[in-house]
């Protein structure tokens, strides 16, 4: 879960006071591996909501039926929206090399690769069968690959 809260400035402290047990319920609950309610450094009225689960049914079990009558009654707008991530990597970004050329970059980005890790799902052959992509591009991405200990998949 991910989103902003928009309340009046003069609200805001008020608001975040009062999230701070549900701040630290969310913690303590199964399955919460982050939960944060802040401030925003430059709007005034804007906060910022971030939460992370380990599984739907542990967010589930938590969620309630929202905030309290008196927090929902300074909420001008909410923009917060359930993100289902397919992904996650440790360490830093390992980005797919630029001397592939525009063609095969495209279509890769268009396929979701952001991450050389990303392509260690798909086989070659795949890979090669997608507009854009040649063989100098696959050679190149098997070098950076194998640069950091990774191959394509099968």
């Amino acid at each position: 879960m991910s989103g902003t809260l928009t309340v009046r400035p003069e609200d805001r402290d008020g608001y975040l006071a009062a999230c701070r047990t549900v701040v630290a319920q969310a913690r303590a609950a199964p399955g919460c591996l982050d939960f944060a309610i802040s401030a925003d450094l430059l709007d005034p009225g804007r906060i910022t909501v971030l939460e992370r689960w380990a599984t739907r049914a542990e967010l589930d079990a938590f969620r309630g039926s929202g905030p309290a009558d008196e927090q929902a009654a300074v909420l001008l707008a909410a923009d917060v929206a359930d993100y289902e991530v397919s992904r996650t990597y440790d360490g830093a970004p390992l980005p797919v090399p630029t001397s592939i050329g525009v063609p095969a970059s495209s279509a890769l980005l268009s396929r979701g690769v952001r991450d050389l890790r990303d392509l260690t799902g798909i086989t070659e052959r795949e890979l090669l069968s997608w507009h854009g992509v040649g063989p100098k591009a696959a050679r190149l991405l098997r070098e950076a690959l194998a640069e950091h200990g990774l191959t394509f998949a099968g």
